[in-house]
């Protein structure tokens, strides 16, 4: 009866492991249609905090683009793969450079060699550093928050993405 129970409690726990993951998809997917602005991090987007935004970020946050997005939740890249980590129990930087750099990694490397079975963080390379970010969910899919006039998508896999990352104690 103990082996059962032994047995029963590793089944448990590597279920619970293997969830991780889809828990970062099922996140990411109830995320779909909210929109981007620079730094967001789910907020429910206000006139006041568009504002703050703008003031914050006067470069990167143009209110007569980000106004469609009023009323909903917003996210910028690498908040959105923040936060669907965090929900998991991964604590990642709200910086595609900076996250990458970290320490966090399990696994990561150019695309060439990503895990196509596998969910993973997507990174795209340019102007000296990592300026993109999202979620790959797996069968030529992924999601990210694509920038203010698109919002957070689905989309096929495209071959802008340079490099890949998995976190430690997703799997």
């Amino acid at each position: 009866m103990k082996y059962i129970s032994l047995v029963l409690l590793a089944l448990c726990i590597i279920q619970m492991k293997s969830d991780k993951a889809s828990q970062v998809i099922a996140f990411a997917k109830s995320k779909l249609g909210c929109g981007y602005v620079w730094s967001g991090e789910g907020q429910v987007l206000t006139p006041q905090n568009m504002k703050v935004f703008h003031n914050q970020y006067p470069t990167h946050v143009d209110t007569s683009v980000v106004s469609k997005w009023l009323g909903k939740q917003v996210y910028d890249c690498s908040g959105l793969v923040m936060k669907a980590l965090q929900n998991v129990g991964i604590n990642i930087f709200h910086n595609c450079e900076i996250a990458w750099k970290s320490a966090i990694w399990a696994s990561k490397g150019e695309i060439s060699k990503y895990p196509k079975n596998k969910v993973c963080i997507l990174y795209r390379y340019g102007n000296g550093r990592m300026e993109h970010t999202g979620i790959y969910l797996g069968n030529g899919r992924f999601i990210h928050a694509k920038g203010s006039a698109y919002g957070v998508l689905e989309e096929s896999m495209p071959g802008s993405w340079t490099h890949w990352g998995i976190p430690k104690g997703l799997y």
